[in-house]
């Protein structure tokens, strides 16, 4: 009986050990870690996904840092320089095209799409061109196909005839 309890007490502080090795390797995140009493009593991670990631323009990541970030003036004329040079810079990217006509009343059709579809999916792009004799509204901006397709599908209950184009952006 002895040897029994020394074994589940060996057993039991193996595993404690193991706890403790994986909560050094946690980040300290208040929602997904909950500790509860001593590290030896429990430890419960609650299930949930990571935050999506937020990407941000080099303004509003300055913002965001404030006063940490400390930058000699010659490191932020080169960043400045660097931002100019890119702005017309030119990347291969997706977009959807949700209207293409050219009938007579194609203008002032294209118009109420375009003011429609920024309505209902606000924060998406809306394109609208005029390239003779079509007018053509295309939305969003994607770098990937897949996510271009994933949004196309999304909206294609909304626009039928919708499809896929291949056009070049600017970076910035």
């Amino acid at each position: 009986m002895n040897r029994i309890c020394a074994i589940f007490a060996i057993l039991f502080l193996s595993c404690a050990a193991g706890a403790a090795r994986n909560f050094q390797g946690l980040q300290a995140d208040t929602s997904t870690v909950v500790l509860t009493g001593a590290l030896t009593d429990t430890l419960a991670v609650q299930d949930s996904l990571p935050p999506a990631p937020v990407y941000m323009d080099y303004d509003s990541l300055m913002n965001w840092l404030g006063p940490s970030v400390r930058m000699s003036d010659s490191l932020a004329k080169a960043m400045n320089m660097q931002i100019e040079k890119n702005k017309a810079r030119k990347y291969q990217g997706y977009r959807v095209r949700i209207y293409f006509d050219n009938s007579q009343d194609a203008r002032v059709v294209s118009e109420q799409i375009a003011d429609t579809f920024a309505v209902h999916h606000p924060g998406i792009p809306v394109f609208r061109i005029y390239d003779n004799p079509y007018f053509k509204v295309t939305v969003g901006e994607f770098r990937s196909k897949s996510d271009a397709m994933r949004f196309m599908e999304a909206i294609r209950r909304e626009y039928p005839t919708v499809f896929l184009v291949k056009e070049s952006f600017s970076t910035i």
